[in-house]
């Protein structure tokens, strides 16, 4: 028996690292997709996913275009979440995630596959929101087993950073995009951060989950990873934070991860 004389964190105690978390979140304007049964709602029929509920409720994440049910719930012990499948486009979409995508944070926890990859995890787009298509721009975070990649379709902010945790264990990657700095962080370790230019993101923008847009192709972006959990925060820079607010979210979601997962 491992005996600790001193005080833990309430969510190093059980299941409340998860209480924990949604009780932070709560107060804000952050939506959390979590990898709960009863965030999902499920075809009883092919036990497709229809959609994905954040947790208080407000927003869901639905099927993409060329998502013709391939998206099924993932259930094994303690593990829930979106089961994604190589090559097949398996992608749900939060529409209208921010107003203005110039500032965010977006984190997610999944499970890599064996092989092959997770690609494409989440990608922030300004492309589906009635504004000039020459203008549209987006931002993703995909994982290639050896290698992250953090890019916008412009050029303009770019980040490739080495995968080092454990490939059989679930895994945390979380993007800030501040203007034109850009910075991740892999699980527990401190942010890469760099510096480019003006990607253009300063428009509405939707959430794209385990894919990049509504296009049919891109087979090559797609993985096979199980993803748990999808946070989003508008206009919150976490990895550089500005405000006692941020840091204490960011603090908040490196707790939950060490302790829940």
């Amino acid at each position: 028996m491992l005996e600790l004389d001193q005080d833990l964190p309430a969510g190093a105690l059980l299941d409340s690292a998860r209480a924990e978390f949604r009780a932070t979140l709560a107060t804000s304007s952050v939506l959390w997709f979590e990898g709960v049964e009863d965030a999902f709602q499920i075809d009883p029929k092919t036990s497709a996913v229809e959609a994905w509920n954040s947790t208080d409720k407000s927003r869901g994440a639905f099927p993409t275009e060329p998502n013709e049910g391939n998206g099924l719930l993932a259930e094994a012990g303690d593990i829930i979440g979106l089961q994604c499948k190589p090559t097949k486009h398996c992608g749900l979409v939060a529409s209208n995630i921010t107003s203005n995508a110039s500032r965010f944070t977006m984190a997610v926890i999944y499970l890599p596959p064996e092989t092959g990859g997770a690609r494409t995890l989440l990608t922030v787009n300004t492309g589906y929101n009635g504004g000039p298509s020459e203008e549209a721009n987006y931002l993703f975070l995909s994982d290639g087993a050896d290698e992250f990649t953090v890019k916008d379709t412009t050029g303009a902010v770019e980040i490739t950073a080495p995968v080092t945790s454990k490939p059989n264990a679930p895994r945390m990657a979380i993007v800030t995009l501040s203007g034109h700095q850009l910075s991740l962080a892999e699980n527990l370790n401190a942010p890469m951060t760099v510096q480019g230019t003006d990607p253009g993101m300063a428009a509405g923008a939707d959430l794209f989950i385990g894919c990049r847009s509504q296009r049919k192709g891109l087979q090559k972006t797609l993985g096979g990873a199980i993803i748990l959990d999808v946070i989003f925060w508008p206009d919150h820079a976490l990895l550089a934070p500005r405000t006692e607010d941020e840091l204490a979210h960011y603090t908040a979601l490196k707790r939950y991860f060490l302790w829940g997962y």
